[in-house]
């Protein structure tokens, strides 16, 4: 099962780096409008695969341990999500 997590995990956050760099390049070379669609879009995308993770931990483990996998992949995904936003935002600034 950790196996399984880890992979999960390396995958999320994997996607997150992807879809921040696409966003910094993207600010960077000019792009105008829906900036950071492709960032929530990644969100979501995660946020609605979630129940995956959920199911699978349930039926191999059990429900308890589901929860507490599910709280704490949640909880850190929000951070690293914020870290980012914050991170790309510093990225672009421009200096005055």
């Amino acid at each position: 099962m950790p196996l399984f997590w880890t992979i999960w995990a390396c995958v999320v956050v994997g996607l997150l780096l992807l879809v921040s760099y696409m966003e910094v390049s993207g600010a960077r070379n000019g792009f105008q409008g829906a900036n950071g669609f492709i960032l929530f879009t990644s969100a979501y995308l995660t946020v609605l695969s979630s129940p995956i993770l959920f199911i699978v931990t349930w039926i191999w483990v059990d429900l308890l341990t589901a929860f507490i996998v599910w709280g704490i992949g949640a909880a850190v995904y929000a951070a690293l999500f914020y870290a980012m936003v914050h991170l790309i935002d510093k990225l672009l600034r421009k200096p005055s």
